[in-house]
Parts: C-alpha cells; sequence; structure tokens
C-alpha cells in the first residue's frame, strides 16, 4: 500500500506555526485543488485545546474567507486534523504559501476581536453537532500563539521521510 502524502511528510521536521502545501491536483475539467497544510502547534510536542479548535474552526471558516483574495482562490473547505495540531484547508487555485500565511495572520487578528461567542456563525444546536463544546478564550489563546511566534513556512522538499525509519 502506498503512503498518502501527509503520511510521506516527516513530522519531526516540521515548525509551527507554519503553512505547507500538502497536495494539488486537477479537477476533471481542470482546475486546480490546492490543500494547505495550516500546522499551529509542533507535532508531537503540543495540541490545541479541544474547545478552543472547535470554535476556531467555526471562525477560520469565516475569516479566512474574508482574508484570502479571491481572484487568487477561493476556499472550499477548512477541517481540523485528528492530531489536533492543525488544520487541511482545499482551495480551488494555487495561492503561494505567503498569500496563505498573511490571510492567516489576518484570521488570528479577527478572531482575537471577536467580543462574545454570540458572534460565532453556527454555535447552536441546529447548525453545529456539538454546539455546547466551543471555547472562544481558548480560541482566542491559540490565535495569540500563533501571533507571537509568527507562521512560518514548511516545504516539503525538506520534510521527507526517511521510510526506514517506519520499516523498524
Amino acid at each position: 500500500m502506498s503512503i498518502i502524502e501527509s503520511f510521506s511528510a516527516d513530522h519531526t521536521k516540521m515548525k509551527a506555526p507554519a503553512v505547507r502545501i500538502s497536495r494539488k491536483f486537477n479537477t476533471p475539467k481542470g482546475d486546480v485543488i490546492t490543500v494547505y497544510d495550516l500546522r499551529f502547534c509542533q507535532p508531537n510536542a503540543a495540541v490545541m485545546d479541544l474547545k478552543g479548535m472547535h470554535t476556531l474552526e467555526h471562525l477560520l471558516s469565516q475569516f479566512m474567507r474574508q482574508h484570502l483574495n479571491h481572484e487568487i482562490g477561493e476556499i472550499i473547505d477548512i477541517s481540523p486534523m485528528g492530531s489536533c495540531t492543525g488544520f487541511f484547508m482545499s482551495v480551488i487555485g494555487q495561492p503561494s504559501e505567503q498569500d496563505i500565511a498573511e490571510a492567516w495572520r489576518s484570521a488570528m487578528y479577527s478572531i482575537i476581536a471577536v467580543k462574545s461567542e454570540d458572534e460565532i456563525p453556527g454555535i447552536n444546536r441546529f447548525q453545529c453537532g456539538a454546539y455546547h463544546e466551543h471555547s472562544l478564550l481558548e480560541a482566542q489563546n491559540i490565535a495569540k500563539a500563533v501571533l507571537s511566534v509568527g507562521i512560518g513556512i514548511n516545504y516539503n522538499e525538506n520534510l521527507k521521510l526517511d521510510e526506514t525509519l517506519i520499516k523498524n
């Protein structure tokens, strides 16, 4: 069985917070889909608080769309990683890592500016499957942590996994 792209990157070499192009592919009609790894936490060293990550998911869905230039890319989806260390974001188009980092930085400032949970989109039992599992404070703490460190770029050529490490 071949290794999927995400597992072919050596997570011990990843930096966080950082953007990485996880993969690119073309639709049958020729549109380019680019999947970005928005790594919030250093793999195997830290994870996001679950309630904060859930709130961040709702807010990122709104603010990344507001801050990414729609002429260079249109966001399809932003989904949390099971490892609780970041999000995958799928985009129609090919914005650069720097374009994504700038939109991400702006989104973090927007999240910090949210005054109450009443401003979080979809935080009710009709629109969210775990609406009682949110924390605006934790989401804002995550955003502040990202901004205090700064957003870097992870390049796949620097993260190539030596497969002999996992065969033993």
